[in-house]
Parts: structure tokens; sequence; C-alpha cells
């Protein structure tokens, strides 16, 4: 388990950095064996290309690792770790609480501020949390509406400012998802992208590879079946599978993690203490919410 994990963001060394090398290499070695007079147009637009790239990430760049160093910071102080550093850019957004379960999950126990993972069940946003390291107990506002954004398939290159490159998302379409709402886990119906639903479990999920009871590769397996559910044709599936199994978290393959240590005071719908019958004022306050 790696309760603090390095923050490494280096300005060159980086994947933007990398695709448009790959991507400027791809057009100048047709034109060297080809079109001898390509070349030169060629390097000499790679320099306004690199600038695009590169200034998004210069410009603000002391002031965006001082807010991640204070925020990783924080999360270790209220709850004993951090996740792994997630560099943007976020472009989408939930504000509710999204439930994913499967049965792979199923005995598996982990809180955080952004993640849950609660025997078979997946929720994102869950919330508000009031965390007490020396009692081992957390609890969660699920009413509460909190922001939690990602940039869907990665990567995403900023350019410019003007323009948001990389993994498309693909289609909007109307996809049914689940929710907390008043108290009760309850459907959803969600217009957005067709790859939407899997990019943000599955960027929640490694967000916390580092201290959640989840493998890499379950992570990926997850994410494959739900673009499958999703109606992604099963080829781009595979091509997006293939993609993060071997150029995702490389780092976190062989990690393992047990369990969390606390324990959930919020009962959370369908567990034991919510089928037991409510008072009448309990009821009649779900009775008014509803």
């Amino acid at each position: 388990m790696q309760r603090h994990p390095p923050l490494h963001r280096p300005l060159l060394r980086h994947l933007d950095n990398l695709l448009v090398t790959l991507l400027g290499v791809a057009l100048l070695v047709p034109a060297w064996l080809f079109l001898d007079e390509a070349v030169r147009p060629l390097l000499l637009g790679a320099v306004p290309v690199y600038l695009g790239v590169l200034l998004p990430r210069i410009v603000g760049r002391d002031e965006r690792l001082r807010r991640v160093e204070a925020a990783r910071e924080r999360s270790v102080r209220d709850w004993g770790f951090c996740s792994r550093d997630r560099t943007g850019p976020w472009i989408n957004y939930i504000d509710f609480p999204l439930v994913c379960e499967d049965v792979l999950f199923e005995g598996r126990f982990f809180y955080s501020e952004w993640l849950v993972v609660h025997d078979g069940r997946i929720i994102i946003n869950p919330g508000p949390a009031q965390v007490d390291l020396t009692a081992g107990t957390v609890s969660y506002d699920f009413g509460c509406a909190r922001t939690y954004a990602w940039d869907g398939c990665s990567p995403k290159v900023p350019f410019f400012w003007i323009a948001t490159l990389g993994t498309p998302d693909w289609w909007e379409h109307l996809e049914n998802v689940q929710c907390l709402r008043h108290g009760q886990q309850k459907g959803r119906v969600m217009f957005w992208p067709v790859a939407h639903h899997a990019s943000l479990v599955h960027d929640a999920l490694y967000q916390f590879l580092n201290v959640a009871p989840v493998t890499k590769a379950e992570a990926d397996q997850l994410f494959h079946r739900l673009l499958l559910d999703a109606g992604m044709p099963r080829l781009v599936a595979w091509v997006y599978r293939f993609a993060v199994v071997h150029g995702g978290a490389r780092d976190m393959r062989q990690q393992r993690n047990p369990n969390t240590s606390l324990r959930c005071l919020t009962p959370l719908p369908g567990d034991p203490l919510l089928l037991e019958p409510l008072a009448p004022h309990k009821a009649r306050s779900v009775a008014l919410q509803e």
C-alpha cells in the first residue's frame, strides 16, 4: 500500500510531448522518403505545435503544484493517505453520487473522499465525509451535492487554450446509471458520450489504486465491460481496453491492497440497518423528500 505516492509532473518527459513527437515523426518519414520539399515546412511547423502543447502546462504551473501538494497533505492528515496524481484537463463532471455494481468487488471495503467501495458497490462522489482516524470511523452525507470532475478517456491534450485534443469519448446517447438520492439507490438517465460512464468509473478506481482493494487488472476489466454495456462496438472497446491495459498505471500492475480499517457509520441502501422499519417521524420525512 502506498499511502503517500510521489508527485511526478515532469514538464518535458510527458505523454503530451511524446504524442506530438510521434505524430511529427509519422509525418516527417514519408515526407523525407517521397516529398523532400515538405520536410522544411514540417520542421518549422513543429515549433508552434510544441508551444501549443507546452504553454498550457507552463503557465500557472507553480500554482497548480502548490495546490496539489496542499490537497495531498490535507488528505494525508484527514484520511491517512492521498490518492495518485491526476493531471487533467478535467473537462467533464457529475454533481451526484454515482453507483456502479459488480460482483467482482463483493467483500471489498474502502472509503475515501471521492471513492467508496462497499461490498460490490462502487460509489463515486459520495458527498462530504467526516473521518475519525482514532476511532476508525467515517460517515458520509450522501444527500449533499458535490462535484467530481474527470477528463473522459485519456489522454486529453490542451492546445493553446483553444482546443482539447485526444482520445474521443464518441457519440452522445441516453444511458441508464445508478445514483444515490434521498437515501435510496435509484436509476437516472444520462445524456452523455458513450464512453463517459466507463471512463468515469475507471478514472476514480485508477486514482486510488495505491490504497484501494482494487487491482489495475480489475479496473481495466470493469472499464471494458462498461464500454460494451454502453453500446460501444466490440473492436473499438477492445482497442480502448488494450490501451489502458498496456499504457495505464503501469507502476500499479503488481499493487495489491487489503480492505480499509475504517468502518462506515452511514448505512447504504440495502444494508441491514436500512431494512428495519422506519420510525413514524422518519417515514414522514422520507415521504416529504420524495
